[in-house]
Parts: structure tokens; sequence; C-alpha cells
């Protein structure tokens, strides 16, 4: 689905330009800077890990998982050049990382693929595997305001299948809060078709 969702993205926002200022947005709000360790869930093809890994530079880590084979070997063929970057087959529900390894994490157009449940068991995970005040940074769908966009919207999501249905209905940061982070912060943007929500692991045990 990565490519056409690529496609049906640019219409909103400018073509590949408008992308990059997407990708870009997520990684400033993750403050993923230089020596930080990060983790890109659902991290597919590996867009968003090649674009961390040159901000934290050779002194930080970029660990991405992905339950797809396929998806995977396209990720390390993509990052073979950077020495800071590291790919595994993961089930995001059970990282295989001690809590608090990164300083941030991030997953794009990936929760919206999943059931609620599980949705809510991969950023509980991604809360343990957080340090204490690290951020995580979500981009995903959102429900346009525009009726023409939500006509064309309404088409892709039949395309996206239930899950997707669902997750728009829902409040993603509600989500975020629920699953144990504070300080939550909201932007939309295409259109209000796609939001990122970002939020602060509280330091309460859960």
């Amino acid at each position: 689905m990565y490519d056409p969702l690529v496609r049906f993205l640019s219409l909103f926002i400018g073509g590949a330009r408008g992308l990059e200022v997407m990708w870009t947005s997520v990684i400033n709000e993750m403050d993923a800077t230089s020596g930080k360790k990060a983790l890109d869930v659902c991290c597919g093809t590996g867009v968003m890990c090649a674009r961390i890994a040159d901000v934290v530079g050779a002194d930080g880590v970029v660990v991405g998982i992905d339950l797809s084979e396929k998806m995977l070997k396209g990720a390390e063929k993509r990052n073979r050049r950077k020495d800071n970057v590291r790919f595994y087959l993961s089930n995001a529900e059970e990282i295989s990382c001690d809590d608090g390894y990164f300083d941030c994490a991030s997953i794009t157009f990936g929760l919206h693929e999943m059931p609620h449940q599980v949705r809510m068991n991969v950023l509980c995970e991604m809360r343990r595997v957080i340090k204490p005040g690290g951020k995580i940074v979500v981009l995903d769908y959102s429900y346009p305001t525009n009726k023409l966009v939500q006509c064309l919207f309404a088409i892709w999501m039949f395309v996206e299948g239930k899950t997707a249905k669902d997750f728009i209905k829902r409040d993603l940061s509600f989500m975020i809060r629920d699953a144990g982070f504070n300080n939550i912060k909201k932007s939309v943007c295409s259109y209000n078709t796609v939001q990122i929500v970002s939020g602060v692991r509280s330091g309460d045990a859960r």
C-alpha cells in the first residue's frame, strides 16, 4: 500500500516536495537531534529511518521494525550506506528492546492498519521502550473538513478498509494520552487529511 498511499497524499500537498516537508515536520517534532536513539515502528521501506539517520548522525542510532520481510529488504537497500541504522523483523506489540532504551519514536501511517486494541498495545509498547521525558510522534490520517476532499477521502477509505475507517472516527490525541503520554500536541496538513500528533512519555508507572 505504500506507493499508492504516497501518490494519494501527493495530490493534496504539492507532490514530492510537500511529502518532504511532512517527513521533516515529524522529525522536528521528535526532537531527533545528534547522538539520540530513535525508533521507527512499521518502518516499511525505510523512508523515515533514512531521514532520521541523517539527523542523529554517526553517534546516534536508528532502529526500524516491521512485520514485512519484503519491506525490510527494501529498507535495508535504501539505507545500505548508513552505519547507524538497523532493521528488525518484529511485532510492534512485542518490541525486543529494554525499557527506556530510545530517546524518541515515530510511527507513520501504521496505526490505521491495525484493529483498535492492537493500536493501543503498540502505543503502550512504544511508551515502554522510550525514556521518561522522551517523545512519540504519530503521522496518520485525519478526517478532512472540505466537502470535495471528503468525497475523495471516502473513496480512499474504501480502498484502505475497515480498520482505517475505524481509525478516523477516533481521536488520536486521546489514544496517545491513554497510552501514557502527556503534553499532547497536534497539527494537521494536506487539507486536514493528515495529522501529526506528539506526546511526551510520563514518568509514572503503569
